[in-house]
């Protein structure tokens, strides 16, 4: 549908025709002026004539006539349309947003959706590949791809350069390093002496994750029961609106995440419940995080890391030069191999992990060695019943 207007232009009228092509991606209407000095409706058969040949090419999938959609303007309105309202802040900002602003715009930004092949794809895998891991390429390529299909959806782009042929590099699992029980039990009395052990204690006891150390409170904790309820975890995120980090609860990963892990070692036991006397007594005020800041605030994760965690280790290995220096997820990994060495069935270790997949612990969690292995058969034999 169109408009005729007639303006004048040099002492000649001229008859102007305005036609209706579509909408932009934030749904202003796309339109296109047409002029003519001989009649308005000279106007409009030139309108006219346009139109049809546009709605042709896009039925055809031809060049698009109308203006062009830069990547950098579609890629944040598509992740803010359809991940932002159904993911946490914490999964937006940091899947979604982060690769989004600072691998893919940097490289991709002022291209007009259209104007992207398959070759300018594969040439960013390549280039990414000398900076990044599989991992990330293999993250920034399924965004890229979400983003290119959502606008091929709404009209915005002919079609998704991403091909079956573009490579990427194979994710490699990295390896995990993981305490023998005789490694395990020098660090474990090490962290017993440690200013700093307790929280090293539970994990190496409990193999919670350090979101869920650090997300535990203090009702989560049954001391009479012997149990701690893990039902939250603790996250640091840059907020998608103001750039700001901000440390927050979580919701776990899924339901199987939400369990209960039994307290076995009585010297944990002990340190906990001195630990929740002096928390009750403290002169800055209760926290409720076991594991809070000085202040008795959430520790932010990398704080936590940097202030607590990385002194212990580099104590323990001064102290104990032979003993591997571990991540706070090498813990969990060596206390789900011990756990498999000491008998206990794939599907407990699984349940006291939060695992729904029993398969992972084989191909992730279980760094057995011949030697815990051989441990585990004799400590099986000494308890048999001999008759």
């Amino acid at each position: 549908m169109g408009v005729i207007l007639q303006v004048e232009n040099n002492k000649r009228r001229r008859f102007e025709y305005k036609v209706t092509l579509g909408k932009d991606i934030n749904g202003n209407l796309l339109r296109k002026s047409f002029y003519s000095t001989k009649s308005r409706g000279d106007a409009k058969r030139k309108a006219e004539k346009f139109k049809a040949k546009y709605e042709l090419e896009l039925l055809c999938g031809g060049e698009q006539l109308h203006a062009k959609v830069l990547f950098k303007d579609w890629a944040i309105k598509c992740i803010e349309s359809y991940k932002k309202p159904y993911v946490t802040a914490s999964s937006y900002s940091g899947t979604y947003l982060a690769p989004v602003q600072n691998h893919l715009i940097p490289y991709f930004g002022d291209s007009d959706l259209n104007s992207i092949r398959p070759i300018q794809v594969q040439e960013y895998i390549n280039q990414a590949a000398q900076k990044y891991s599989p991992e990330t390429i293999k993250k920034d390529f399924t965004i890229l791809s979400f983003i290119f299909q959502q606008a091929v959806n709404n009209g915005l782009c002919q079609k998704n350069p991403i091909l079956s042929t573009i490579r990427i590099p194979k994710v490699k699992r990295a390896t995990k390093t993981a305490f023998t029980q005789e490694e395990y039990e020098t660090a474990y009395e090490f962290a017993k002496q440690h200013r700093n052990g307790l929280s090293i204690m539970v994990l190496m006891e409990t193999g919670i994750s350090r979101s869920e150390l650090l997300g535990l409170k203090w009702k989560d904790i049954d001391i009479g029961n012997r149990v701690i309820h893990i039902r939250q975890g603790l996250v640091s995120y840059q907020n998608s609106d103001n750039n700001a980090w901000i440390t927050a609860e979580s919701a776990l990963k899924n339901d199987y995440r939400r369990r209960d892990v039994p307290l076995i070692d009585e010297d944990l036991i002990r340190r906990l419940e001195q630990k929740a006397q002096s928390n009750a007594t403290c002169e800055i005020g209760v926290s409720e995080y076991v594991f809070g800041s000085p202040l008795g605030k959430p520790y932010q994760p990398n704080n936590w890391r940097n202030r607590i965690y990385v002194p212990f280790m580099n104590d323990l290995v001064n102290a104990h030069p032979e003993l591997p220096m571990l991540s706070p997820h090498e813990l969990r990994h060596t206390r789900a191999t011990l756990w498999l060495a000491q008998g206990i069935s794939p599907l407990m270790v699984a349940k006291l992990l939060g695992h729904s997949d029993v398969r992972m612990l084989a191909k992730v969690y279980d760094h057995t060695t011949v030697d815990t292995l051989r441990n585990a058969i004799l400590a099986s034999k000494n308890s048999t019943p001999t008759g």
